[in-house]
């Protein structure tokens, strides 16, 4: 509930804090990784009003989870898919909670505190296309993705209690728990902008 309450606070805010930074490459040979079971996205469905091909029922399926993700992600106690996504084109998203190091097609992560948010973005067919951490010294709790009306930027929402760093530098801290608000370009994992809001707890 807090982190919906968060989002709409976000998307009514407009925050948007930090400039465009340059980002790492992109996981280098996605062929050489193993294609995850994901779920089908291209399954016939009645289309909605308007939609007459059906592609609004395509895009932003959830339901993917650790099993469908664990060729790719090492499963281990401190690793954790907690969302995915979908968009029109088979494209699917997971974000998920992680400690210490681990590596991620052939990116490795290192945790910068207590548990740190990785993003990950594979194609229709499981390949791998880019992988972010984002995080503080402090953990950082239930992250959730969500894409944008167009699917040109992918964002993330969670719970810190650590100054936080979406890819363009710590951003404010607040007295309590923090919503944290992350925003990458889908097509290469770009850090976009990001903010944080109190969470109204003590």
């Amino acid at each position: 509930m807090r982190i919906v309450v968060g989002v709409l606070l976000a998307a009514a805010v407009g925050i948007h804090c930090s400039a465009p930074t340059e980002s790492p490459e992109p996981s280098s040979s996605p062929e050489l990784v193993a294609a995850p079971r994901l779920p089908q996205t291209n399954a016939p469905a009645e289309p909605e009003p308007g939609d007459l091909d059906g592609t609004a029922q395509k895009a932003n399926r959830t339901g993917a989870s650790m099993h469908d993700f664990s060729p790719l992600i090492p499963e281990s106690a401190t690793t954790e898919v907690t969302s995915t996504i979908s968009d029109g084109t088979g494209a699917w998203y997971a974000a998920g909670t992680f400690e210490g190091r681990i590596v991620i097609g052939r990116t490795a992560l290192q945790s910068r505190g207590d548990k740190d948010v990785f993003l990950i973005k594979v194609d229709r067919l499981g390949r791998l296309q880019w992988v972010r951490a984002v995080g503080s010294g402090m953990a950082e709790n239930g992250p959730r993705v969500t894409l944008d009306d167009g699917s040109a930027n992918v964002h993330v929402v969670g719970i810190t209690k650590g100054s936080m760093d979406c890819g363009s530098g710590p951003l404010p801290t607040w007295s309590s728990e923090t919503f944290f608000f992350c925003v990458f370009g889908s097509a290469d994992g770009a850090s976009v902008s990001g903010g944080v809001f109190p969470t109204g707890s003590p």
